[in-house]
Parts: structure tokens; sequence; C-alpha cells
């Protein structure tokens, strides 16, 4: 309901952000993704080289869940002016989107996928939260 050229010169950033569990680092377990899994996240095996895949395993320390605390997953767009151009032009969701991608934002799902492969969190975390996710 913010009328575009009241919004757009006073933005700086948009954040979106999501909770997902940490696995529990008494009871973690050498995992792997699934062929599912793989392409929920749109990457072939060949892609995850040195990845420190985990999966949750179960303790007391865990009460039986294979997580102990959270962690964010960040997507960051900064916003530059040619976005507020655009923005007071009524650019698509898609063209602005297309535009963070150009000045590098990394999506939910890539930032989720990337603590996936360094063992601190599991795909089962990351996956259902970022459906929606175009990237």
């Amino acid at each position: 309901g913010v009328w575009p050229c009241l919004g757009a010169p006073a933005a700086l950033a948009i954040v979106a952000q999501r909770p997902v569990r940490r696995l529990c680092p008494s009871c973690i377990a050498p995992g792997e993704f699934s062929s599912t899994e793989l392409r929920a996240v749109r990457l072939e095996a060949s892609q995850l080289g040195e990845a420190n895949v985990k999966r949750p395993v179960s303790c007391d320390r865990c009460r039986q869940t294979g997580y102990k605390g959270r962690l964010g997953i960040f997507e960051l767009f900064e916003v530059d002016d040619a976005v507020r151009h655009m923005v007071n032009d009524r650019a698509s969701t898609l063209q602005l989107r297309q535009r963070a991608r150009e000045l590098g934002m990394r999506t939910l799902r890539e930032d989720g996928v990337r603590k996936v492969l360094a063992g601190i969190t599991s795909a089962e975390e990351v996956i259902p939260i970022t459906l929606g996710d175009g990237h």
C-alpha cells in the first residue's frame, strides 16, 4: 500500500530470513544428498566436490531429535539507484528479482544449501522452507 515514490528512496536493502534447525554437534554423522534432494536444490552429484554433508542422528543432548539450536538462512537484496527507478516505474517482481540476481543476490535456498554443504544443517530442514524460492 506504499506509493513507490515514497518507499523506493528509503530502502537500502531488503532481507528475507528463515530459521532452520542446527545439527546437534554431539551426534551428527556423515551424510549425503538423496537423488530427490539433489534435484530439489538443482545440483549434480559431480558439483558437490569437498562437501561436508551431515545427517541428524539422535542423542540425549538433543532430546533424540538430531538438532540443537537454530540458525538463519538469508537473502539480501541491496537496493541501488537502478532498482529504485525500476520500483518507481512499477517493474514486475520477476524483473526486480532478475536485477537482484545480477547484483549478486544469493537466494534463501542457495544460502541454505551452502550451510548443508558445510555440515551445519540438513537438506531436510532447508528444502521445505525454500520451496517457493524461484532461483
